[in-house]
C-alpha cells in the first residue's frame, strides 16, 4: 500500500471530506504522526495544532501543506 502522505507531512483537511473528523476539522492544518493501512484505504494520524491529542483521518480527507 503506497500513501502521499509520509511522517512529518504537514497536511490540511479538506473541506470536502467526507468522514466525521474531516467535517469537524475542515481547514485546520497539522502534522502527520504514523500512516497506515485501514480497513477501506491509507489511515493517517494527524496532530492538529491547539490539539493534545492525535485524530485519525482517511488519506482522501486531506491534501499535503507547506508549514
Amino acid at each position: 500500500m503506497e500513501s502521499n502522505i509520509e511522517v512529518g507531512d504537514w497536511v490540511r483537511v479538506r473541506s470536502d471530506g467526507s468522514s466525521p473528523a474531516a467535517k469537524k476539522y475542515a481547514g485546520k492544518q497539522g502534522q502527520a504522526t504514523m500512516v497506515g493501512p485501514g480497513f477501506d484505504g491509507t489511515i493517517v494520524d494527524v496532530q492538529i495544532a491547539g490539539n493534545y491529542f492525535d485524530t485519525v483521518f482517511e488519506e482522501k480527507d486531506l491534501s499535503t501543506t507547506e508549514r
